[in-house]
């Protein structure tokens, strides 16, 4: 009896990771095409939403329909509030998890309609009606140039598209590897919830070119993933490190509370000056060392060149990529070694990171007095790329704005289009570091300078052309400049 009790024992304490467990397959995945949908992105694409295509906005601006009346609906549609947010409660501000929105829900159900009158039917109670009506006159304004320059051209090429990408996704199982990346992350995303993939055309495809190109341009939101292709593309595994990049930003969104939070406290307690830095590039430069492991998968190594257009996120993943993809392929959650050692990688890198607007403008608030908040921060956008972006208007008495520009999580980028005597004076009783320098609110000036919160940009503008000289300087200046902060733009 004593020696059966011994070996059950034995085989009572072998290790669980002795027997090779189920490999998941991954979250399920459909592609769609939905012609109301399609109409919904190309009205936001035309309006110069964050999250669309720039080169189809060109396409509508060199086309006949770009006209005054036009530029005038497109006003009203900005001026909507077709996205009220709300903050998550205990969520590490800046992180895509930190942030709520009803977009998701609206995308989903403009999928999913048969039409206009549809789509309002399924968003009844989402928003306010005022907001929906409004929101059908704009579509149905902007129907006859969607038909004429978006849809009629492309319909039946995406037709074919659909069921090429659904199989081209299936044969390649890489939903499975998708799910490796899901444990990296330490995301709760369920297989049974699937991965809507919506196809809408890139309107600037020129002859010839649609079969070397699948797509440059996708984003994810919510279980959406919304991707600008080339229809007559068949170059699928091009463009699997685009749509993949996408798709771990979901990941992210969704990783554990609790995770989140450990990884904050990692990069921002750890010893280096740059940890915040290293922190607010931490989810671009992540998904895209996550978009082409997925590339290497199916062609043995990643993609030569450029993985991203923007030199920090390209230089700083290519930086990670060993490193990330060895804690992936082990099957290993993110943890406070591989932070010790990513901030090491940063700190390699980078340098310079302090004072350079590309690093800088990482997370900015755009905080303005402007009419036309728009245009207003345009000319910036255009210029300098931002992993996350918050916008904000009045500037006076705002207090959760202030709070934000005094907390250091962000560069404040304040904009004084009018009223510029009273306003600066509510910014220099606020904000030490406006105090240093004498600031005329009669001139126009762009101020780059640092204070207890971190840098900070202040532009005071009295005609618009001002604001588009200022973001030109910034970006030819390249850097704070502590012995020249305050510039006159003339």
């Amino acid at each position: 009896m004593k020696l059966l009790a011994l070996l059950l024992l034995v085989l009572a304490t072998q290790p669980v990771w002795a027997q090779p467990l189920p490999t998941s397959p991954g979250p399920v995945v459909t592609v769609e095409v939905s012609r109301t949908h399609a109409l919904v992105r190309f009205v936001e694409t035309l309006a110069g939403g964050s999250n669309t295509y720039r080169g189809s906005r060109k396409a509508f601006e060199a086309s006949r329909f770009n006209t005054p009346a036009a530029r005038r609906w497109l006003r009203r549609y900005q001026n909507l509030d077709r996205d009220p947010g709300f903050d998550r409660d205990g969520y590490p501000a800046g992180r895509l998890g930190s942030v709520g929105s009803i977009v998701p829900t609206y995308l989903a159900a403009s999928a999913d309609a048969q039409d206009l009158p549809d789509l309002q039917r399924r968003t009844a109670g989402l928003l306010p009606n005022e907001v929906l009506v409004s929101l059908d006159s704009v579509y149905r304004y902007f129907t006859p140039a969607f038909d004429t320059l978006a849809w009629q051209p492309y319909a039946a090429e995406l037709a074919q598209l659909r069921p090429a990408y659904a199989e081209f996704l299936a044969k390649s199982q890489l939903m499975q590897k998708f799910g490796q990346l899901r444990t990296f992350y330490g995301s709760v995303w369920p297989d049974a919830l699937p991965y809507r993939v919506l196809l809408t055309p890139q309107l600037d495809a020129k002859p010839g070119m649609g079969d070397l190109v699948f797509t440059n341009h996708a984003t994810a939101t919510g279980n959406l993933v919304l991707l600008d292709c080339r229809p007559t593309s068949r170059m699928l595994v091009d463009g699997t490190a685009v749509v993949f990049h996408e798709m771990s930003h979901s990941l992210s969104a969704q990783q554990r509370l609790g995770l989140q939070q450990q990884l904050e406290g990692w990069y921002l307690h750890h010893p280096s000056p740059n940890g915040r830095y290293a922190y607010n590039l931490m989810e671009e430069a992540f998904a895209t060392v996550a978009g082409e492991w997925i590339y290497a998968q199916q062609k043995g190594r990643p993609e030569s060149g450029e993985w991203y257009f923007d030199d920090y996120i390209n230089r700083y993943a290519k930086a990670l990529y060993p490193l990330m993809t060895r804690y992936v392929e082990r099957g290993q959650a993110i943890d406070s070694a591989f932070v010790n050692q990513a901030i090491g990688l940063f700190d390699q890198t980078f340098p310079q990171a302090a004072t350079s607007y590309v690093n800088l403008f990482r997370n900015v608030l755009y905080w303005t007095n402007a009419d036309d908040f728009q245009a207003t921060v345009q000319p910036f956008r255009d210029r300098f790329r931002s992993t996350f972006t918050y916008s904000t208007t009045p500037i006076l008495n705002s207090a959760k704005a202030l709070a934000r520009a005094q907390s250091g999580e962000v560069l404040p980028v304040i904009l004084i289009t009018n009223d510029h005597r009273a306003t600066l004076k509510y910014l220099r009783e606020n904000l030490p570091a406006l105090r240093k320098q004498r600031l005329r609110p009669e001139q126009n000036f762009v101020l780059s300078t640092t204070g207890p919160s971190g840098p900070l940009v202040l532009v005071n503008a009295h005609d618009p052309t001002q604001l588009t000289a200022a973001a030109k300087l910034l970006e030819k200046q390249g850097h704070l400049d502590a012995k020249a902060p305050l510039l006159e733009l003339k």
